[in-house]
């Protein structure tokens, strides 16, 4: 269970905010590691700059992270850079065993187009302290909306894909030269009132390294029942994940509660 708060003051041109949080990482239920962090972040104009500690059971570590973001037309683009315990990227406890920490820069961009369609696509790397360089490539492209019923009940139609490089294989966490997933999917929306809504995602593709037919759906219900609160719960099944071991795949559920206040 993961709890975070997360407080900003913004003037014209200049800013500042804290963050705190509690997280968990579980491995099947049979190891189970806590940790806390805080930060504080400096903004200025386009610029966001964190110094953060991360504190773990056994031992505590620096994170400092960099942003620059702007907007260009129908653009809004985010450069990132930051470094911390390669577990956050991996997936895997190893890094955490091990203390490896990478260093990760991205950038990304969203496109709005007309008719509430979009693209979002981002390019990663990473640098790890083992020698492994890892290039990952992403994006979301919802090319079709429409609605039915007095826009009770809206649809996308989306394409998405992920696609992972690595420079150098090791047993320590997941390194293929090469792995892809494509799929496609729709999400679909359906508005009873402000209290209560559902939205879903129900989505398949394929994987031409792994040879494997991938798929994943979820459900979510949401809400602002009050002024300023609202929250979001449900689950999400997939196996396309970038942790395809062995060219195999496994298939993962991720639920989570979400609840939000703005004040």
């Amino acid at each position: 269970m993961d709890l975070f708060y997360q407080r900003e003051e913004l003037l014209e041109d200049f800013g500042v905010g804290v963050d705190i949080g509690l997280f968990s990482l579980e491995k099947k239920g049979s190891r189970i590691e806590k940790g806390k962090r805080y930060g504080l972040s400096l903004f200025y104009k386009n610029f966001s700059f964190r110094l953060g500690q991360n504190i773990f059971d056994d031992f505590s570590e620096f994170v400092p992270t960099l942003k620059y973001q702007d907007n260009y037309e129908n653009h809004s683009y985010l450069l990132e850079y930051t470094r911390q315990n390669a577990m956050f990227y991996t997936y895997s406890f190893c890094p955490y065993d091990t203390k490896m920490s990478v260093d990760h820069f991205s950038i990304s961009d969203y496109v709005s187009f007309e008719e509430k369609r979009n693209l979002w696509a981002n390019i990663s790397l990473n640098s790890y302290e083992n020698g492994d360089v890892e290039t990952i490539g992403q994006f979301d492209w919802r090319f079709y909306y429409d609605w039915m019923f007095k826009k009770n009940f809206t649809y996308d139609i989306a394409l998405e894909g992920y696609y992972i490089f690595n420079s150098k294989k090791t047993s320590c966490f997941y390194s293929p030269p090469f792995n892809d997933a494509t799929l496609f999917r729709v999400d679909p929306n359906y508005r009873f009132n402000r209290y209560v809504s559902l939205k879903g995602m129900l989505g398949g593709g394929y994987s031409f390294e792994s040879k494997q037919f991938l798929y994943k759906y979820g459900l979510w219900i949401y809400g602002n029942p009050f002024i300023d609160f609202s929250y979001n719960i449900g689950c999400l099944q997939s196996n396309s994940s970038q942790q395809n071991f062995n060219g195999n795949g496994y298939s993962y559920k991720e639920c989570k509660l979400d609840l939000g206040y703005r004040w």
